[in-house]
């Protein structure tokens, strides 16, 4: 992933994004590659923010915690999808105060970076 990164910014890309999708999340080999569970972006970010200098935006089923820790990580580009905003499973909105946790995660991440 980090020499895809630095590909992608020698081609001129002005940013960079490290996403784990959502077939590769599921896939049953993959999961035990990672101890049996669910790849996350944050297992490669610091890696792929290492391997570049420009912003890198990091997707792929964050939790809450995972996508306010993103900036910590060196990539500044927060991006909230499933399962925050989107349901994981279906293409619904996600359950719960969709907005009230948009903010929340809006407030952490600017108190903390």
């Amino acid at each position: 992933m980090a020499a895809g990164a630095r590909m992608l910014e020698d081609l001129g890309c002005d940013y960079v994004i490290h996403h784990i999708g959502y077939d590769e999340r599921r896939d049953a080999e993959v999961q035990r590659e990672h101890g049996g569970r669910m790849p996350s972006p944050l297992d490669k970010l610091a890696e792929v923010v290492k391997a570049v200098s420009i912003p890198v935006q990091a997707v792929g089923g964050l939790s809450i915690e995972q996508a306010i820790a993103c900036p910590r990580y060196g990539a500044p580009l927060v991006v909230l999808g499933a399962p925050l905003t989107v349901d994981a499973d279906s293409f619904k909105t996600a359950a719960g105060d969709l907005e009230s946790i948009l903010r929340e995660i809006c407030r952490r991440i600017r108190s903390e970076n």
